[in-house]
């Protein structure tokens, strides 16, 4: 039986840019309402009821994690970031170096993530850390809560045994305790785990598909520390690809016209596909990107957007087109098996092969 994309059956469902799906269930597609939607502080996250346990942020949940998140803006800029783009470069090198002929794109672009975000939040990449976070990942998609319980005790016990760095620093030295802690580094981890690097996939998927493009990017990463280029093509991937494909906001108050207690679904996938809004929306063109452009409010927001937005929209691209850049300095990728993507809430370029060719540069 061969299953419809649900990309593709939700387009259909679009109409004229807002539409009711159900009762209490709308879809919005139109740039405008969408930014005043996602932007609007009654539009909140609708969120699993969690019980007390190992993973609960207390009484009021929601408020302890606003309270964390907004603690460690500081080390989620790009002033924090840059500094660390060196050792990150280097982590690339040495694990691109040891590539065999075919690669996993997927596979091999969440190691590479992981490693970075690890050095990043803690300062060091852990092996340990990043199978743990795997496993706990691959147990939240399965049907049984043993399993996830005992997925999740691992990794939160290894990140209190790993809790140094940058961001448990940070947030101790605010006083939070360690357990709030411990469960902050946690959600950083399994939040900047597959979704980043399924962006970093993606882009090379295209770099395969696009031989100068790829040129292109050797090119700029043999010429130093700017990489306008490279910055595009992570920009460009995350519009045509973005791997958070949809998103869901409850509404506490009526908002641009929808009831108060309306479920509201968004999709940067269809947003990103407008033509009315990127012209030539289907085809992978970095270059839409190098002349400062803006798109429609609402167009582009591979992150969400208004107060939700995610906490590393500054910096995963930056850290995402240092990872690309090193990679093809010194690596050709040539298509070896395109990607069917993933059916899940994560859209993942699900069986990408790569063949990897040395440059020696």
């Amino acid at each position: 039986m061969i299953r419809s994309d649900p990309r593709e059956a939700l387009a259909a469902k679009a109409g004229s840019g807002v539409a009711r799906l159900g009762p209490d269930l709308w879809l919005v597609t139109e740039p405008i309402a969408t930014g005043r939607l996602l932007g609007s502080p009654d539009a909140v996250t609708a969120r699993a009821r969690q019980p007390p346990g190992l993973t609960s942020w207390g009484p009021d949940g929601t408020a302890a994690w606003t309270a964390v998140r907004r603690a460690m803006r500081p080390v989620l800029t790009t002033a924090h970031t840059t500094p660390l783009l060196p050792a990150v470069a280097e982590q690339t090198r040495r694990t691109a170096a040891r590539w065999p002929g075919v690669i996993d794109g997927m596979r091999e672009a969440v190691r590479l993530v992981s490693d970075a975000n690890l050095h990043h939040l803690l300062g060091a990449p852990s092996a340990t850390l990043s199978t743990l976070v795997e496993a706990e990942l691959a147990a939240a998609d399965g049907v049984l809560p043993g399993r996830l319980r005992r997925a999740q005790r691992a990794t939160y016990d290894a990140i209190r045994a790993h809790n140094h760095g940058p961001l448990p620093a940070l947030l101790a030295a605010q006083g939070f305790d360690e357990h709030h802690v411990t469960l902050a580094v946690r959600s950083m981890l399994l939040s900047g785990h597959h979704v980043p690097a399924a962006a970093l996939a993606w882009a090379f998927h295209e770099l395969a598909r696009h031989p100068d493009a790829q040129d292109r990017v050797r090119a700029e990463a043999d010429g130093g520390s700017e990489r306008p280029f490279c910055a595009s093509v992570i920009r460009e991937a995350l519009r045509l690809h973005p791997p958070v494909w949809q998103l869901r906001r409850q509404l506490r108050a009526s908002v641009h016209g929808l009831p108060a207690g309306a479920t509201v679904v968004f999709s940067p996938y269809l947003n990103h596909r407008n033509p009315a809004a990127h012209a030539d929306p289907l085809d992978f063109r970095p270059e839409r990107w190098l002349r400062h452009a803006r798109p429609v409010p609402g167009s582009y927001f591979p992150f969400a957007l208004g107060p939700r937005i995610c906490p590393a929209s500054r910096t995963a691209p930056v850290v995402l087109t240092t990872i690309l850049g090193e990679v093809l300095r010194t690596h050709r990728l040539v298509r070896h098996r395109d990607p069917k993507p993933a059916r899940g809430v994560l859209h993942a370029p699900r069986g990408l092969a790569l063949r990897v060719v040395r440059t020696h540069r």
